[in-house]
């Protein structure tokens, strides 16, 4: 597969979660990987493994919000010719559901792609929300 498909698939995902955050996840969950190695680590819950761990952990996190839009910031890509990394900032406005209220969100995220079948899948998803530069007590557990 080509360079070309592979940014085709990113721009595709990019519109998937535009979809997410206005509450629908079906586009996103599509875009992922069924192979068991799948994972996701969203900054509402703990990372997960599995097809219907990372479409639970989706859906439940999708069910937050309502007419939502995005724009990214890619940081870096990288790809061989069966996987790709993409790391960005991406910030959504969003309607919080249940409070009629529109919210800025700005998450890092990573992803990582694999060629599966001719096809680009999400293989693997992290995002949290550390977008600035912050002291390391901030790290530190009690």
């Amino acid at each position: 597969m080509s360079e070309q498909d592979l940014d085709s698939f990113i721009e595709t995902y990019r519109h998937a979660l535009q979809s997410m955050v206005s509450g629908d996840p079906a586009p996103v969950l599509a875009l992922f990987s069924s192979r068991d190695d799948v994972t996701l680590a969203n900054p509402l819950g703990p990372p997960c493994q599995g097809p219907a761990a990372v479409a639970e952990a989706t859906r439940l996190a999708s069910a937050n919000f309502r007419r939502g839009s995005m724009t990214f910031g890619e940081v870096s890509r990288c790809h061989t010719p069966e996987l790709a990394s993409v790391l960005e900032i991406e910030l959504a406005q969003t309607e919080l559901e249940g409070t009629g209220e529109t919210q800025k969100i700005a998450l890092r995220v990573t992803t990582i792609f694999r060629l599966e079948d001719a096809a680009w899948k999400i293989v693997h998803r992290h995002a949290d929300p550390l977008t600035s530069a912050r002291p390391v007590a901030a790290i530190v557990e009690d």
